[in-house]
């Protein structure tokens, strides 16, 4: 057997705690998954404040080297330029960016993780800023790298529509529902007990478009009183779209505002609504569709290609243009009531062992030779 392949993982994306939105749990399934396999030695780069939580969850603090805490566009930088930590010096087989950048390094295989391309889709969604510093820096990190990991191939699509030159090295490899999900056990969301709910999970971001459901949200209550929109989510991380009737509703209690929940609620949210809406504009993957139909729920998503790529046919999937077919959508659901899996049956979906076992077999394809590609 081949001796295993150093890996270094960048993941100063990832907070203190370990949780966070889809890039977040992405970075932190894989490290783990990429931990239990015997050939890969896997080593992260962190901030200092996640440095606890990532010692324990790859089992040795020498596998996790850090960076200077610093704002997120300083520390980007100090990434790009491959300073800032000692480990972005040293000649691991693999350097993998889950977000955005490589160190412009030519150490190892470079490996980049292409979640989406919503920097160039939709620039007005991100300050100016943000735009300089990622949408030039993320090129050229495209262009770069060895082997680009696309979530899905409706990302692929819109990475080879931005950069067609980079075809041959664009592969798609799907994400997972989090493991944790489905073996946590539910803990029940109290003021929802009871209550016929439909759910939404995701920050309130222009593209996620809750206003779109949220403004539908009184033609619901008009046709089945009682019922309550759920909405989970952080904050938006730039402009934020509630829709103009959020405060209104939330003041009735039709609509309950939930923000971040553990897994174990969010598991009983996902196994309790009568239906998942998932309205997004524009996603790399879709991951509240996956999570939802893993644990058996009834999911409608719009057509973002996707949305209707992950979900398939166990999805219904509307325009948005069509308010009144999502009304009758949801109806249709709170009627019907939750759709339960059968007592100790379990959707069949990718692991991130899955994830894992392809992201390696997609390292070990190409030989590196970046080198002279532009930077």
């Amino acid at each position: 057997m081949d001796r295993p392949l150093s890996w270094l993982m960048t993941a100063t994306q990832v907070p203190a705690s370990g949780t966070g939105g889809g890039i977040v749990r992405y970075t932190v399934e894989l490290a783990r998954a990429l931990r239990a396999r015997a050939d890969v030695d896997l080593s992260v780069l962190v901030e200092p404040a996640a440095q606890p939580f990532f010692a324990d969850l790859l089992g040795s603090a020498a596998a996790v080297h850090t960076v200077p805490a610093l704002p997120t566009a300083a520390r980007s930088l100090l990434e790009r330029w491959g300073t800032g930590s000692a480990a972005l010096r040293r000649p691991f087989d693999v350097v993998q960016g889950t977000k955005h950048l490589l160190p412009r390094s030519r150490r190892g295989r470079q490996v980049l993780t292409v979640h989406d391309m919503l920097t160039l889709d939709r620039p007005q969604e991100f300050n100016a800023m943000k735009r300089a510093l990622l949408s030039g820096p993320y090129l050229a990190s495209l262009r770069q790298a060895d082997r680009l990991l696309c979530v899905s191939a409706a990302t692929r699509d819109r990475l080879l529509a931005h950069v067609p030159d980079v075809a041959e090295r664009a592969v798609v490899v799907p994400l997972a529902p989090s493991p944790s999900l489905s073996s946590v056990p539910a803990e029940e969301v109290g003021r929802l007990s009871g209550t016929p709910f439909a759910l939404v999970v995701g920050d309130p971001s222009p593209r996620k478009n809750l206003g779109f459901v949220v403004d539908l949200w009184p033609d619901v209550v008009a046709r089945h009183p009682g019922a309550v929109l759920a909405v989970v989510g952080p904050p938006s991380w730039g402009p934020t779209a509630l829709g103009a009737l959020h405060r209104q509703l939330g003041e009735t209690g039709a609509l309950a505002a939930l923000g971040h929940v553990s897994e174990a609620r969010l598991r009983w949210l996902y196994e309790n609504a009568a239906v998942v809406l998932c309205p997004s504009l524009a996603e790399g993957f879709g991951l509240p569709a996956a999570e939802a139909l893993a644990l058996g729920a009834r999911v409608v998503t719009s057509e973002d290609p996707a949305l209707c790529e992950v979900s398939g046919p166990e999805a219904r999937h509307l325009p948005v243009s069509d308010r009144s077919a999502w009304v009758e959508a949801v109806g249709q659901a709170l009627l019907a009531g939750p759709r339960r899996l059968p007592p100790g049956a379990r959707a069949s979906w990718r692991s991130w062992d899955d994830v894992a076992a392809e992201t390696v077999d997609a390292a070990r394809q190409t030989a590196g030779g970046a080198a002279e590609r532009a930077s």
